[in-house]
């Protein structure tokens, strides 16, 4: 109940102060994810954020979309959480990076790349997401990164297997 009474009250404040229009479109950046498991969908990702992140205010999961593997969400099936649908910032990148995670879209594919790569199609789905929300909020190919190579974060995620060129390539990244 906490957690509803701080995101009514931080949303009304926002509406009185004028906000709106800035809160909607105050996406720079998009940060790439893998959700480390070999399945999962919402509910899943939702009981695992709130174990990892118990001081979280939002009972959500960290990023704003999923791009499911079959296992769990439908293989390139992208799906929009609640944070995305009420444009909350998010809680996709280390506590280092405050700007970072109130700025950036985060986008987690289902899968452990460590281990394998993501299909075909939920590579493309991913890659679909990423130009769209590029051309939509005018966020530059160059505010496109990998979990583990933003600024002031240390991890492998997205994994070694993800095709990390290829992706730098396919979204206009030089």
């Amino acid at each position: 109940m906490k957690r509803r009474h701080f995101l009514q009250g931080s949303l009304a404040s926002l509406a009185l102060a004028g906000l709106p229009l800035y809160w909607f479109n105050r996406w720079d950046y998009l940060t790439i994810h893998h959700s480390a498991g070999a399945s999962g969908d919402l509910a899943l990702l939702r009981r695992v954020h709130r174990q990892r992140q118990a001081g979280d205010p939002v009972n959500e999961v960290p990023y704003h979309f999923l791009v499911g593997n079959g296992e769990g969400i439908e293989t390139g099936a992208v799906v929009p959480s609640e944070r995305w649908s009420l444009r909350l910032w998010g809680a996709h990148v280390s506590a280092r990076n405050p700007d970072r995670n109130f700025r950036s879209i985060g986008i987690c594919l289902i899968g452990n790349f460590q281990n394998a790569a993501p299909s075909a199609d939920q590579y493309d789905a991913t890659i679909a997401l990423c130009r769209d929300l590029m051309r939509r909020f005018d966020i530059a190919a160059e505010r496109v990164t990998l979990h583990g190579e933003t600024p002031g974060e240390a991890t492998l995620c997205p994994g070694k297997l993800f095709p990390r060129s290829e992706f730098f390539k396919d979204i206009g990244r030089t």
